[in-house]
């Protein structure tokens, strides 16, 4: 039986597609080092913009899923904070087969997720884009009006001009960024309560800026791959280099 708007258990994961597109914009993607704590599960964001039919830029995201417990996943602690209704979402489970991957996507939801926590800007060489502060206070007021509304109490999100949350003139220069164990200056956000931003410039002309939640800082490792690999499931190497602000 077939029933109208269901995918059936064979569909193709969009995954899948969304990757090989990414590779095929011939760029590297950066993300965090591997890490205990996280969970790179692959999944992609990508927006690109064109020119008479010619890709000039292209921004792709990478979001996390949180283990706080890593040693043990079936530890309360890692879920996430739900409301009911959110809740009884994930636990319906509907009269036909699903796709594995989709039964996956809908388990990860019921965990904490770094969400466009890292993004990659790549341009055509010679093209006009923004500074890297401007990207970077995008990329910061981007999360916390899709993440933090709540926390900041912005009750319509198609409330336009959104609310000056972050701003350029916060944004501190000569931040050590630690890029593939080098550590170079970047750019640093530390004006907002909830998240912690940062940039860095490197040298084939990408920009890389992520934004991190403060909660979680202490679990993380603040260390990057200028490459981290696409595919996930990459086995996780824990690293002694200290969030910042932590001891």
């Amino acid at each position: 039986m077939d029933f109208v708007g269901v995918l059936g258990a064979d569909a193709p994961d969009p995954e899948l597609e969304r990757r090989a597109a990414v590779r095929a914009l011939g760029f590297d993607v950066a993300g965090l080092v591997a890490q205990r704590h996280l969970e790179d599960s692959g999944s992609l964001g990508v927006q690109t913009s064109e020119s008479d039919g010619v890709l000039v830029s292209a921004t792709v995201s990478r979001q996390y899923t949180l283990w706080r417990n890593p040693d043990d996943r079936d530890d309360p602690v890692n879920l996430a904070v739900l409301d009911d209704e959110r809740r009884r979402s994930l636990e319906e489970v509907p009269p036909w087969p699903r796709p594995a991957w989709l039964i996956a996507g809908v388990e990860r939801m019921r965990y904490p997720m770094l969400w466009e926590a890292v993004q990659t800007h790549w341009s055509v060489p010679g093209a006009t884009r923004p500074t890297a502060t401007a990207t970077l206070v995008e990329h910061v007021r981007y999360v916390l009006m899709n993440r933090y509304r709540d926390e900041h109490g912005v009750p319509d999100p198609t409330e336009h001009p959104w609310p000056v949350l972050v701003d350029e003139r916060s944004v501190q220069p000569g931040h050590p960024v630690l890029v593939d164990d080098v550590e170079r200056p970047g750019l640093l956000l530390d004006t907002d309560p909830f998240v912690l931003g940062l940039a860095i410039e490197l040298d084939d002309g990408r920009l890389l800026t992520a934004v991190l939640p403060r909660d979680e800082l202490p679990l993380l490792t603040v260390a990057f791959d200028s490459a981290a690999p696409l595919e996930p499931g990459a086995a996780p190497t824990p690293s002694p280099v200290p969030a910042p602000g932590t001891p």
